[in-house]
C-alpha cells in the first residue's frame, strides 16, 4: 500500500465526542489519544484535513469549536470540508472528490478516517484508502511505501 500524503478525518465520534445542548453543537471533546496521533502525522509532513457532516453550523462556528478543542492548528484551511459549507455530505462521492482536489493528490494518496462503515465505503469507491479509527490510521501512515 502507498502511504497516503493527505489524511482526512471525520470529526464526531472519530476525533471527538460532540457535546450538544438544545440541538446545537456546543463543544467538541477530543478523545485522549487524538492530539498525539495528529502531532505524529503532522511531524511526518502529512497534509491533514477534515471532511464532516456538520448540520447547519457555519464555517466560523466550526473553526471556533475546533480551536477551543485544540484541534484546529493541525488542519490546513483549504482542507476543511464541512457539509454545511460545501452543500455536500459524506453519502456523496462528490464530497470526497472535492477533498481529493483540495489536497492536490491522486485519490490513492488520500486516506479517510471515520467510524461510519457506509461513509468509508463511499470514500473507498472514489479511490481513497480508509480507516475506521485514528490509531489504525496512524499504523497505516507508518508503513513503508
Amino acid at each position: 500500500m502507498n502511504v497516503p500524503v493527505a489524511v482526512f478525518f471525520d470529526i464526531g465520534d472519530t476525533l471527538a465526542t460532540p457535546v450538544m445542548t438544545g440541538g446545537r453543537l456546543e463543544r467538541l471533546r477530543p478523545y485522549p489519544f487524538v492530539l498525539d496521533v495528529l502531532q505524529e502525522m503532522e511531524s511526518a509532513d502529512l497534509s491533514l484535513g477534515l471532511i464532516s457532516n456538520t448540520g447547519t453550523e457555519t464555517a466560523q462556528s466550526l473553526r471556533d469549536l475546533l480551536e477551543d478543542a485544540d484541534l484546529l492548528p493541525f488542519f490546513r484551511g483549504h482542507m476543511l470540508l464541512f457539509s454545511s459549507v460545501e452543500g455536500l455530505d459524506k453519502s456523496e462521492p462528490a464530497f470526497f472528490e472535492l477533498a481529493r482536489d483540495r489536497a492536490g493528490v491522486p485519490a490513492a494518496r488520500c486516506l479517510f478516517v471515520g467510524e461510519s462503515e457506509a461513509e468509508r465505503a463511499v470514500a473507498k469507491g472514489v479511490g481513497f484508502q480508509v480507516s475506521p479509527h485514528p490509531l489504525h490510521a496512524l499504523d497505516l501512515v507508518r508503513e513503508d511505501p
